[in-house]
């Protein structure tokens, strides 16, 4: 990535984030607007801080329909943003091609 003088390197588009988490932009976009990382609208477009969505995505999922399993024992269900939520914790994520 490019980083253009003066822009800060924490703030992301769709497509840079989704280049980091290893996810589509649709799926970056979907997680937005449910509301499962934090996204500042920027017209037809979203802005991400890396920060903020990686602790987001290091939190454990819970689902509030689901209170049938035992909160210690995390949900199987793995579905829009598993793998972002998995890298995000181990800290992993694609390396920049310059």
């Amino acid at each position: 990535m490019t980083e253009t003088p003066g822009r800060d390197p924490d703030v992301l588009t769709t497509a840079e984030l989704a280049a980091k988490l290893g996810l589509s932009a649709q799926t970056v976009r979907r997680m937005a607007n449910a509301g499962q990382i934090p996204a500042l609208k920027t017209g037809k477009d979203f802005r991400y801080s890396w920060e903020a969505v990686r602790e987001v995505l290091r939190q454990p999922h819970h689902d509030p329909g689901d209170t049938a399993h035992d909160p210690a024992d995390p949900p199987t269900k793995k579905g829009a943003g598993y793998r972002a939520q998995r890298r995000a914790r181990t800290g992993a994520h694609q390396p920049q091609t310059d």
